[in-house]
């Protein structure tokens, strides 16, 4: 049985291509765990997977993991994961502790793009008086940002 397309592809051929040169540069595995709930969760879960797996299939440097909410409950704790769908970047393995939940569409997709390209180049594109200001916080610091559709 064929899965049902959630997700209407917003990629066209053009930016598939640019998508597919800029993952050309990921040096690193970027691994992406997707805990997801099938029974009592959203359809976003299945969206994201969808998602991911588009990603994924323009460089075989991105892997797509997936991860049940209700049953990897070690995973779901070892990564503070409190809600579903979420998105975990890994970076050859390691917790790159960037985070993303619900369904990475619209803005959330340039954004999860943008997360595995940190995590597999290291770079970070920030001005050099950001890099100062993230260099002199001597504290754990807990940052979330929040996008919605218009």
């Amino acid at each position: 049985k064929v899965a049902k397309k959630l997700w209407a592809q917003q990629v066209s051929a053009q930016d598939e291509l640019a998508l597919k040169e800029h993952l050309s540069g990921l040096e690193k595995t970027v691994t992406v765990l997707l805990f997801t709930q099938t029974i009592g969760g959203s359809e976003s879960g299945a969206i994201a997977k969808q998602v991911l797996d588009e990603i994924a299939r323009l460089s075989d440097k991105v892997k797509v993991e997936e991860k049940s909410f209700v049953l990897d409950v070690d995973d779901r704790n070892k990564y503070g994961v409190d809600k579903a769908p979420a998105i975990v970047v890994l970076a050859n393995g390691q917790d790159t502790r960037m985070r993303m939940y619900g369904a990475p569409v619209g803005y959330e997709f340039v954004g999860l793009v943008e997360a595995i390209l940190v995590a597999g180049t290291g770079n970070l594109e920030l001005q050099d008086e950001t890099l100062a200001l993230i260099a002199g916080v001597k504290t754990p610091t807990h940052i979330q940002v929040f996008s919605t559709p218009t």
